[in-house]
């Protein structure tokens, strides 16, 4: 059996670690460690974390950073396993999901990573049992040219990989906040995926888990990811337009939904001249155009 390293990241979420803890340490698949690394929380995780005895667990706290990229690295070089799998601090196991995806990399070498659907819940309630359109099916294909399209997303809690791999993508990119779009991309072109299309994470919503400020940066490293996969052959000038679209659409919204309407305007216009007359650009510029431009007087 191949150990694998899970890396858990949590900032002040001690209410629903143990939960998420318990989750890993019940898996089927039991040659792992587990590694999570405290973003500088100021409630109780560490007691909480300390209260579980299992030596497959190692706690390490780290100054509070936000970059959630940067803590990977930094966990990456406390790793020892061959295969690396990543956790949200409040998402759950189903207790075979590590075992279907080791066991999916055996039978596919050549492989570089897997995932698997989800199912989304919010306390009680589902509110999705899952996220693709195939069900009960395994794949091993590339899913470059879908992420490209906007046709497919990978959750953070279901993405397990070969450690090799980081020989030809590299590590997260530091500078962004996330950087987990940013490493999925580059991710998804050296390397084929294994897909269970079965819902083996429970990913939970919830009212902490999203700052305000979040969709902002979400869309600016959306951009940046694009400029980067263009400026080093990985896509064409097409889907970089298209990229731009969308994200200035999506940042104008945002704009204006906080009543910024002088920002919301340039991001329009930024979004309809990467994508000159696609309908809901030049909607969303004459809208906000109409709103900005000064009245003459009487």
């Amino acid at each position: 059996m191949n150990m694998v390293s899970i890396i858990l990241l949590t900032y002040n979420r001690s209410k629903l670690l143990q939960e998420c803890i318990h989750s890993i340490l019940n898996q089927t698949y039991t040659n792992f460690e587990l590694l999570i690394i405290d973003d500088g929380s100021d409630d109780d995780t560490r007691e909480r974390v300390l209260e579980i005895k299992d030596t497959r667990i190692s706690y390490f706290y780290q100054p509070r950073c936000g970059y959630t990229g940067r803590l990977k690295n930094y966990a990456l070089s406390k790793a020892k396993g061959s295969f690396i799998a990543y956790m949200d601090s409040d998402d759950l196991w189903k207790e075979d999901k590590l075992q279907k995806q080791m066991d999916l990399f055996i039978k596919n070498p050549e492989i570089g990573f897997s995932i698997t659907d989800v199912t989304t819940f919010k306390g009680e309630e589902i509110l999705s049992y899952h996220a693709y359109p195939f069900q009960n099916t395994v794949r091993c294909e590339s899913i470059f040219s879908r992420i490209t399209a906007n046709r497919f997303l990978i959750y953070g809690s279901v993405l397990v990989m070969k450690r090799s791999c980081f020989d030809k993508v590299g590590h997260y990119d530091e500078t962004m906040r996330s950087g987990d779009f940013n490493f999925h991309m580059r991710l998804a072109y050296h390397y084929d995926c294994g897909i269970l299309y079965e819902p083996l994470v429970l990913r939970r919503v919830h009212d902490t888990n999203m700052s305000k400020e979040i969709p902002f940066e979400n869309y600016e490293e959306y951009l940046a990811t694009y400029q980067y996969l263009y400026n080093n052959g990985m896509v064409k000038k097409k889907p970089l337009r298209q990229a731009k679209g969308i994200a200035h659409l999506k940042l104008g919204k945002l704009h204006e939904g906080r009543g910024n309407r002088k920002k919301a305007l340039t991001h329009y216009l930024n979004s309809f001249t990467a994508n000159l007359f696609y309908p809901r650009y030049v909607y969303s510029l004459v809208k906000i155009y109409l709103k900005v431009k000064p009245q003459k007087p009487l």
